[in-house]
């Protein structure tokens, strides 16, 4: 009688476990037909599918592509060039504490144009940053309405990855 290619095989797993000295008696799947899952089992693998994807898509949104462009701007390269203080208020800012000021500045680029923006910095500086003070401002090259000040308050995020890159 002949026998087929599976029959070999699983002589040949039975006659390689023996002489090693290993335990064959687990069941060996040499079908084409997979096992079956248990409907727990089935439940337990959607679940845990949805879960794992539900991960990925979050922490995928949590990334601030913002920071990421702007850091990997600053790579290029940053000039330095002065600014005026316009004006100075107070705001309330939950999320940096201890950082309810706000100022007002304008610079002009390498290219010639007057531009304005603001910055966050910590209270204490207050009496540093009156109106017509002037100010350095720190400029990506290539990006001019990028500017920051050197003591301009930015989120752990971005202060991180500047030193991780530098």
């Amino acid at each position: 009688m002949a026998r087929g290619f599976i029959g070999y095989a699983a002589d040949y797993l039975v006659l390689a476990c023996e002489p090693a000295g290993m335990y064959c008696n687990q069941m060996v799947n040499l079908s084409s037909t997979p096992f079956k899952r248990t409907p727990a089992q089935k439940l337990f693998r959607f679940i845990a599918g949805i879960v794992i994807v539900g991960l990925i898509i979050w922490g995928l949104v949590a990334i601030p592509y913002d920071i990421l462009r702007e850091e990997r701007a600053r790579l290029y390269g940053e000039e330095v060039t002065s600014g005026l203080v316009l004006t100075v208020r107070t705001e309330d800012a939950g999320e940096y504490p201890g950082a309810n000021l706000i100022i007002e500045y304008k610079y002009v680029d390498p290219d010639g144009y007057a531009r304005r923006t603001e910055a966050r910095l910590p209270d204490s500086l207050w009496k540093q940053y009156r109106p017509g003070t002037r100010l350095k401002v720190i400029l990506v090259r290539g990006r001019p309405d990028m500017a920051r000040i050197p003591d301009e308050v930015e989120p752990g995020f971005q202060v991180w990855l500047r030193e991780l890159m530098n």
